[in-house]
């Protein structure tokens, strides 16, 4: 990925979406953001995750949002099969990390 790429995605990543794009989790919270996602999920009932990130209905709605929203194939790739909350987290606070750093 060529550097203007990069910080393109960067920017994009880590910034706020558009208010019509925003997240809404079962709770009736909202997510805005990388970080806000990351918290909301640290802070999150095992139930609640699972509502939207679970092996019954191939569901797994946070990665779907990365992807469309945020344009991260390479976070939502690697969400897509991860279903345990605590790694889910570890991968997302990794790669927010990564894009900082860039």
């Amino acid at each position: 990925m060529e550097k203007d790429e990069k910080k393109r995605l960067r920017e994009k990543v880590l910034s706020d979406c558009r208010p019509d794009t925003v997240f809404w989790i079962c709770n009736d919270s909202i997510i805005r953001n990388i970080y806000e996602l990351a918290n909301s999920i640290e802070g999150m009932n095992e139930g609640t995750f699972m509502y939207h990130v679970n092996d019954d209905h191939q569901k797994n709605d946070f990665a779907k949002w990365i992807n469309e929203v945020l344009c991260d194939q390479e976070l939502a790739k690697k969400l897509e099969k991860i279903r345990d909350k605590m790694e889910y987290l570890k991968v997302i606070r990794k790669r927010i990390q990564e894009l900082e750093s860039e």
